[in-house]
């Protein structure tokens, strides 16, 4: 939820109003994250002496909004401290993450007047409901990146599908996701979901699925004008990590010193190598 200049149907301390002319609403936060949440802390300041009077007797409350579009999540958090934590698991957040910080009514308040509200408002009062917004700060974003887990590992960006439509090629790539999608004709479904069974030869399929897949990614984001404007979707940032690694930009591709093919097979950890070891095993014990 993006929050934007507005008129409210009462005062509201805000960085875009002089409602409030003398005072000001300053919420400190800070994200961290381990394998299992993300950790929202807060630190909420206001110079104004009438909410923070609000505050103390439980008629009003600190509160973030917490929305992912990527995900869906949405959710509201309050507190009547100044300091509070709210952790949300890493797999209700992917990608941007948008936290508005307000300040909210959780009582009927009838006739709320203040000495501190803009002469405009002089002699007059306001009757609040539950939910009301009384103070906000701008909406700050931040990206949910999940380090050290298993969305780390290239192979689990792809998501393997079966292509429904009419005469499907054997294999489409689309990047318009959270994970590059790599959709198989339904018959090369079918033998793909049989043999990925056999672990002699995933680095066989590997070689044949995801290192297309892979190249025809990377070739998109090197020709695009802006490489960024994949930033919402976490194979990109999941692979600008994993080239980073090995000292490639990956906004910067299309003058890296190896071409996409070879990045696509160091990236994926060489598969046609290991394929061939695997075929080489899988036909020394039909020999013998």
């Amino acid at each position: 939820m993006q929050i934007n200049p507005r008129l409210y149907p009462h005062p509201v301390l805000s960085w875009f109003s002089d409602d409030y002319p003398k005072r000001i609403f300053q919420p400190a936060i800070n994200v961290s994250g381990n394998r299992g949440f993300f950790r929202i802390s807060m630190t909420c300041k206001t110079s104004s002496r009438s909410i923070r009077e609000l505050i103390g007797e439980k008629k009003a409350a600190y509160a973030v909004h917490v929305e992912c579009s990527s995900t869906r999540y949405r959710s509201v958090f309050t507190s009547y401290d100044d300091e509070f934590e709210v952790d949300i698991p890493v797999g209700d957040l992917e990608g941007k993450v948008q936290v508005c910080r307000v300040i909210i009514c959780t009582q009927t308040i009838i006739n709320f007047s203040s000495e501190e509200f803009h002469e405009d408002f002089s002699g007059r009062s306001f009757d609040l409901t539950p939910g009301d917004v009384i103070a906000v700060a701008e909406t700050i974003e931040f990206p949910a990146d999940k380090q050290e887990d298993e969305l780390a590992r290239i192979p689990s960006i792809f998501s393997i599908r079966k292509n429904l439509t009419d005469n499907p090629p054997p294999l489409l790539v689309n990047i318009s996701d959270q994970k590059i999608g790599v959709y198989l004709a339904p018959e090369v479904h079918l033998k793909f979901l049989s043999l990925n069974a056999d672990h002699n030869i995933r680095s066989t399929l590997a070689s044949a699925v995801l290192i297309p897949a892979l190249i025809f990614t990377l070739e998109r984001v090197a020709n695009s004008e802006d490489p960024e404007e994949f930033m919402d979707y976490r194979w990109y940032r999941v692979l600008a990590r994993r080239l980073a690694d090995i000292n490639v930009d990956i906004a910067d591709l299309r003058n890296a010193i190896d071409d996409t093919v070879v990045l696509a097979n160091r990236l994926v950890g060489d598969p046609l190598s290991n394929a061939f070891a695997d075929l080489e095993s899988v036909l020394f014990e039909q020999g013998e």
